[in-house]
């Protein structure tokens, strides 16, 4: 057990045992006022989770412990048993996360709705921040499709308020959940039944902190001072990046991962993002060595888009957005540690922004 990556929900601690990643959130799942102005209907409150044939339906057999996806009938009848009774839950804390990365996108609207999903901001913030507790347990039941159907698709669904919640603040196509299943550290009386903790994330492009109309947001900065920075940095922006570059590999001349130094495979990859450095009116910021890390390409996405952080002394954080299979290709054993030479020294208060709004999971939740 002490290969598995733990986790803290509510001071209570927990191995995660297995997880299911990605599970994009389609229009055809989202409820009808967030649904995208190519495609109609109202939406469907069940959620695809698999294929519940072969190889990958033993997969998903073996991750929700049910063995009868679509053979549902009783006497010629379609039933919907519940398989997961109240071991599912939703964090409050992660869904308000997940409406802070999507504000921006709610507010500017990259993609095309059907309606102006900014009136609908402020309600949900309202409505999940009533919510009465942290963990809002749920049940889930089969409504796959039937055995005698050649398709195979497993679905699940709840009738539970929470799950009337989440299909409302989640935005299509940019959205998607993880499943972690998780069993508690020490038993003092809990269960043993293991439990499904759903988290919904954002594709990085659209979170608020890169959001593609995060520099012509006029949220914080007036229009002017945007128009002036944009200018600036066009002026001087190729120079600026090329000595931005050179500085932070000549401060940090290896990649602490790869311990590859040779200067075309690296990349400077800021700590704090660039984009919101230039909202903030921080060119400093931007261009400051201490706020870059050198890195190969690899390492870079992880870094770049939250997969993991690090402490201010250099202890790296895994996130639990990735597979153990994929950490293992990785060469990254998330449960050990591992202090990487990052050169940390004052650099705390941009790490510090990395972990509070880059990072995907929630620090304090990771052991």
């Amino acid at each position: 057990m002490e290969n598995f990556q733990k986790i803290q929900i509510e001071r209570k601690e927990y191995f995660i045992i297995d997880s299911i990643q990605n599970l994009r959130a389609e229009d055809s799942f989202i409820f009808h006022k967030n649904k995208l102005s190519a495609y109609g209907g109202s939406g469907e409150a069940r959620k695809y989770v698999g294929s519940y044939s072969g190889n990958s339906g033993k997969r998903l057999s073996d991750f929700f412990e049910y063995n009868n996806w679509g053979n549902t009938k009783i006497d010629g009848k379609r039933t919907y048993p519940i398989f997961q009774s109240n071991n599912c839950f939703f964090s409050k804390t992660n869904l308000i996360k997940y409406l802070y990365d999507a504000r921006v996108e709610y507010q500017e609207q990259e993609q095309i709705y059907h309606n102006d999903i900014s009136l609908f901001y402020d309600q949900y913030i309202e409505r999940v921040s009533l919510l009465p507790t942290d963990k809002i347990f749920f049940s889930i039941y089969d409504v796959s499709d039937l055995t005698d159907n050649k398709l195979s698709r497993g679905y699940i669904r709840s009738d539970d308020e929470i799950w009337d919640i989440w299909r409302r603040i989640v935005l299509p196509k940019i959205s998607y959940v993880s499943i972690l299943k998780l069993i508690p550290i020490i038993n003092d009386g809990q269960s043993k039944q293991p439990l499904f903790y759903f988290r919904v994330f954002l594709d990085y492009q659209y979170r608020t902190i890169v959001h593609p109309q995060l520099v012509d947001s006029t949220t914080d900065i007036a229009e002017k001072i945007i128009i002036e920075k944009k200018q600036l940095l066009k002026a001087g922006g190729r120079q600026g990046a090329e000595l931005y570059r050179k500085r932070v590999i000549d401060h940090m001349p290896q990649c602490p991962f790869t311990r590859i130094s040779d200067e075309k495979l690296l990349i400077a990859s800021h700590i704090k993002p660039y984009r919101i450095c230039i909202k903030e009116g921080r060119e400093d910021q931007a261009l400051d060595y201490l706020n870059g890390l050198a890195l190969t390409p690899t390492y870079d996405k992880l870094f770049d888009q939250g997969y993991i952080t690090f402490k201010d002394n250099g202890d790296l954080v895994c996130g639990t957005l990735l597979s153990a299979y994929t950490w293992e290709k990785l060469n990254i054993n998330p449960t050990a540690k591992n202090n990487l030479r990052i050169y940390p020294e004052n650099r705390e208060a941009y790490l510090e922004y990395h972990r509070q709004y880059v990072f995907q999971d929630n620090i304090s939740d990771l052991i």
